[in-house]
């Protein structure tokens, strides 16, 4: 039942905006095109309203060849509702404003040229940051980590790691995953982390995954220890299970651990969790990390995979030197960058608390709009001096 209402509200807020976004428009462009009917341009907007719903919610229930197309033109609507939302509320303050402290001339505040080049500059700047985010969202970047543990961890004195995270493997995402390989192979890491999210489950029909494909790249990575990985949110099919796709990770060399640990060369502790989403799917609650702990030798390093950077006491105080996780995006694209900056203790970047040290990832591919304003797509580079 809550499910529905929540599905229900966002529905109605985002028909809402839409429908904001277009009196807008049409009451300072369209009423200033001749050959345009507003019946018309209401049966026009009406209809990319309701393919972005297509696109994103029932985009499963569309024949093959119409989904990517769909889910593409409905992620990047869904990217300049947000921006045409702020552009717009920002005009209607200035206006609101003007009725009291009267600083806008009134031949500028009724000429309807200016508020219709004014809402043909907001579409073209919308536009230009779409572009922009695009591109920036296809850049990849290498973020260096060098940090310390204070542990003996055998004979190793050092350890270098490639963490990704957020890859959300997609039909859309999959043509470039050579790229993020010989990104990866190139740093020459000794372990491979992967922080969650490793698919796309927003299109969830197992089938559409080109696996064949995911198995040969995943193959290619090179490390000394090798890939391992947590699961993330989108990991997860609508009953919280993962057998089928764990399966192909296993044989793609990627070493699932969920809720559980292994021990590296003697030398150190690798931790993967299940994700805290698991719990709401599944109905049934993940281990508690003093649990998964409990028979390890504390006076190895201990490095934590939780996809989620969330109840960072627990991590604290059961011992654990490092946390890697993901699953925050830095926002992806501003301004949602400022809701995750107040949700999480840290959205990204660097933390220590004590002897506790987490790095959250911004994520190496995008979720939803294929744009990063604000943010990048990254492969984190860690190397840690045993000490």
């Amino acid at each position: 039942m809550v499910f529905y209402i929540l599905i229900c509200t966002i529905i109605s807020i985002y028909g809402g905006l839409n429908y904001y976004i277009g009196l807008w428009f049409w009451n300072h462009v369209g009423v200033m095109l001749p050959l345009l009917n507003m019946n018309t341009y209401w049966i026009v907007f009406s209809i990319i309203v309701i393919a972005t719903f297509i696109g994103i919610i029932w985009n499963n229930y569309l024949p093959q060849f119409l989904q990517d197309g769909f889910y593409l033109i409905a992620s990047y609507w869904l990217a300049a509702t947000a921006y045409l939302t702020i552009f717009i509320t920002v005009i209607n303050l200035i206006y609101l404003l003007d009725r009291w402290l009267y600083f806008i001339p009134t031949e500028i505040r009724y000429n309807k040229n200016i508020l219709f080049l004014t809402g043909l500059f907001i579409l073209i700047v919308v536009g230009i940051l779409l572009v922009y985010g695009t591109i920036n969202a296809n850049n990849l970047k290498i973020k260096p980590y060098n940090i310390n543990i204070s542990k003996r961890a055998g004979s190793l004195e050092k350890l270098h790691i490639a963490l990704l995270s957020d890859i959300h493997l997609s039909d859309l995402n999959d043509r470039r995953i050579s790229k993020l390989i010989d990104k990866i192979n190139g740093l020459e890491p000794d372990l491979v982390l992967i922080a969650g999210d490793i698919i796309d489950s927003n299109r969830d029909k197992v089938e559409s995954y080109d696996f064949i494909h995911m198995e040969y790249n995943f193959k290619k990575i090179k490390s000394k220890y090798g890939v391992y990985a947590s699961l993330g949110n989108h990991d997860y099919d609508h009953r919280g299970d993962s057998a089928y796709r764990i399966d192909n990770f296993k044989q793609a060399g990627v070493n699932i651990l969920r809720d559980c640990s292994v021990k590296i060369e003697d030398s150190f502790y690798l931790i993967g969790r299940e994700d805290k989403s698991y719990e709401g799917i599944s109905r049934e609650k993940r281990k508690e990390l003093g649990i998964i702990m409990k028979e390890m030798d504390k006076e190895l390093p201990i490095i934590l995979m939780d996809h989620q950077p969330i109840n960072l006491e627990e991590p604290k105080k059961q011992g654990v030197d490092l946390q890697v996780s993901g699953h925050t995006h830095k926002g992806q694209f501003f301004p949602f960058n400022l809701i995750t900056k107040k949700v999480f203790q840290i959205d990204y970047g660097y933390l220590k608390i004590g002897n506790f040290q987490i790095i959250v990832s911004s994520g190496a591919r995008t979720w939803g709009p294929p744009v990063r304003i604000g943010s990048h797509s990254e492969i984190v580079d860690i190397m840690i001096n045993f000490q």
